[in-house]
Order: C-alpha cells, then structure tokens, then sequence
C-alpha cells in the first residue's frame, strides 16, 4: 500500500528571490535549447542550472560528466549562500494551480510530500513506456546532487475530495508563495497540521497510485534507490533516497486538463503520395480536409466532431490537403487484436501500430530511439513544420481521456511514449526533496 510522508523541502529563499516566476522552469523533459536561453537569461538563480534542460538527447548523445558536476557545485553553492533554505518541520505542500487551457478555466489542486519507493509491489501503476536516454542522464543527474528538483505526477481515486478538503482546512491564511507565470497562477501552502498529514496517508494507503506525468523520474528514483541500497546494505529502511518527491492529485478534481501531444517526422522518407494512401485507405476512411481549413483550430475542430472513432488529421509534404482518417475497425482487427483491449482502444496506439509500423515500416527501435519522431502540443507548429519542409508528415490527435489513462493502468500495460500531456506541466523550482 502506497506510504506518502511529510518532508522538509527546500526553497528559494523569499528574502532574496521576490518572483518566482524568474527561477522556475518547465520539467527538464520540455526545455529545448530555445526555451534553455531564456531560462538562463531570466535570473542567474534559475532552476535551469541544475536541471540543466534536454539538449544532450536532442543532439543525439550523452551530456558531459562537467554538466553534472557544475549543476552539483550550483547547487551548493546556493544552499551555502542561503539562496535555497530548508523547511523547519515536516510538511505536506498544498498547491493550486488557476488556469486556461483550450478556452475553459481551470483550478487544479493537489498536494507535494514523498512516496516511499516500493516497485516489487506494484501499488504505483504507469501507464506511458520510457526511454533509456532520459533516464540515464537524470540518474547521472541525481548521482551528483543527490536530489529531487521535479515532482512525479500522481493521481489518486477519490470521488468525495476527502483529502483536499481536510488539506484546505488545515491551510493557513497566507500562502507559502504565490506566483503567475504565463497565465499560470500558482499558491502553495504549509500544511503542518497532523490531522489533516494523517487524513491524507490515510485515505492513500488504500488506494492506488497512477503517474501521469514523469514516469522517466520516477524510474531514475527506484534505480537510484537500488544502487544506494547496494553500497550501503546496512543502513535499514525509510532512508531518504527510500522516497521520491511526488505531487499527487484526485482523478475526480475538475481540474484536471489532459492535451494531446501530436506527432512529427522528420528526416523521413516520404512514401509516393499515390501509394501512401492506397496504404491508408486499407484501414481508414479518408476524408480530404479543404485548403481553407489548413488552419490549426479548423483542422482540430474537424478531427473534435468524429467522437470516440479513433481518428486523426494527417498531413504529409507531398499531399496537398490535410486528411482526415478514421479507423475502419474490422479492416485493421487482424493487427489491433494483437494489442491488449484497453491499448487498441487508443488514438496513439492505433497510429503507432498501424500507421507509423505497419504502413510506413518505422520499427520499435526507431520509435524508442526517436530516429524519425518528434513531438508538439502546438498544432500549428506541426503543420507548420511540414509546410516549411521541416517534417516530411504530422499528425494530429485528440486527448487522451482520464478514464483510458486508469484502464491501461489497471491492466498493467504501458501507452506509447508522449500519450498524454497533463496541462500545465508542473513548475521545476517550487520545492527540492534533498536525498542525503
């Protein structure tokens, strides 16, 4: 059963950092090398400098050993100059989140505290596959500072808000730190009270956990559990690296708002036009989108208005229009019953396995090595990208649903890489969970 604990986190000092908003920064997975610039321009105390961004995958090789090292020394260096401080007591971390995603106001809440790391009994459940590169680079990372700067996304069952109205009870009245950032405003609160602690490892235990984001983090924290375990074997249970900073949401909170990620390939070779859609039409209907509507909203409205077939806008360089393709079910049986109930009922995996893989032959070793694929929530950037000759073919998908992210769980299965995206990502900076 799932153990979630209190911590002291460690924070910015408000006496020397005044917004937020300038030493944060988007999960080290999102961070290209555009988006890195303008986080080292923001403030010198960004979070970026320990983080250190995705630029080593995005190149295709591994970081240098003298990233990690001057990300440890930053660190440090911050802690000895009281730019990062240290929480006095224990704490779960109250956070609220107040934003606008595809034109609907939202206020996510959740809480941040640690999860105690227990992958033998399988009481935390992902959903998404990983990739080797990521994970050995955040390992290198966690190695060197021996901490925690980004949170695991959990989600939990609970229909009647028990845990989040005993936390919002327990708050008090001013926040730890308020900031906005993008149209994002964030309030986080101290929540110190052994009751309301108590009422949240409570309802917890009995339930499962769900990642919806950062399973790459989360995997880093068992294998550094693992190697911390084998050096020091005499050192017992409940040691920090035993936990993973975690923050943890209800499935029921309206807040939640999941987009859709879309797919990119580049450096690809394109088949003819006139066979490509000899292939696609053997398990879709196809619907050609006109020119006027080579608008990202027109195309996504469009793909909207299909409901639950499983359907997607496809866009290739060297077709004209933009295709609107749905799933002909019993074309395709032959291929998606190989895949068990709850992954043939997805989006993505209907298009990785029978357009990416069987139609255009790209294998698993390319999907896992990203040879070809790429990845936006922008829609307009992904046409774009094949317009401009950046990509040779786009594909634009609907969300993936929360009930579809419980059942591939559930089953114990793993969606393709990069199914969901749980808006807004959490802010790297807010709290550090120190592993020594």
């Amino acid at each position: 059963m799932p153990q979630i604990e209190a911590f002291k986190g460690t924070y910015y000092n408000p006496e020397i950092i005044d917004n937020l908003a300038n030493v944060t920064a988007p999960p080290y997975d999102v961070i290209n090398g555009a988006c890195k610039s303008k986080l080292l321009a923001d403030s010198p105390y960004n979070v970026i400098r320990l983080i250190l961004g995705k630029s080593a995958q995005e190149m295709g090789g591994s970081r240098p050993q003298s990233e990690f090292q001057e990300a440890a020394s930053t660190f440090n260096q911050w802690l000895s100059k009281k730019i990062l401080i240290n929480d006095q007591e224990p704490a779960l971390y109250d956070l609220e989140e107040e934003f606008e995603a595809v034109g609907k106001r939202y206020c996510r809440r959740g809480f941040i505290g640690i999860l105690k790391l227990e992958g033998e009994k399988n009481t935390v459940r992902p959903h998404e596959k990983t990739m080797s590169a990521p994970k050995e680079d955040r390992l290198e990372l966690t190695r060197h500072c021996r901490a925690n700067f980004s949170q695991i996304f959990t989600l939990y069952e609970d229909s009647k808000n028990t845990v989040e109205d005993a936390l919002a009870k327990a708050r008090q009245s001013e926040t730890m730190l308020t900031f906005t950032e993008d149209g994002i405003t964030r309030r986080l609160w101290r929540i110190t009270d052994t009751k309301a602690i108590a009422a949240a490892q409570t309802h917890l235990k009995d339930r499962e956990i769900f990642i919806a984001d950062g399973h790459h983090r989360y995997e880093t924290a068992l294998l550094y559990q693992q190697e911390r375990k084998k050096a020091a074997p005499d050192t017992g249970e409940n040691q920090p690296w035993d936990y993973v900073m975690s923050y943890f949401s209800s499935m029921s909170d309206p807040g939640l708002a999941i987009l859709p990620t879309h797919r990119l390939l580049s450096n690809f070779p394109t088949p003819d036009a006139v066979e490509l859609k000899k292939r696609l039409a053997a398990y879709f209907t196809i619907e050609k989108c006109t020119a006027d509507n080579d608008r990202a909203q027109d195309l996504l409205d469009q793909l909207k208005k299909s409901g639950d077939n499983s359907s997607f806008i496809f866009l290739a360089d060297n077709i004209a229009e933009p295709l609107l393709l749905t799933l002909k079910r019993d074309a395709a049986a032959e291929i998606l019953d190989k895949l068990p109930t709850s992954l043939a009922a997805l989006d993505v995996s209907v298009l990785q396995q029978l357009v990416f893989c069987h139609i255009l032959n790209i294998s698993s070793a390319d999907m896992e090595q990203q040879r070809y694929t790429r990845y936006t929530q922008d829609a307009a950037t992904a046409i774009n990208a094949v317009r401009t000759g950046e990509a040779q073919i786009a594909v634009l998908l609907k969300s993936t649903k929360i009930e579809q992210v419980r059942e591939v769980a559930l089953q114990g299965e793993k969606m393709p890489q990069k199914s969901t995206f749980f808006f807004p990502k959490l802010a790297t900076g807010i709290l550090i969970n120190r592993l020594n």
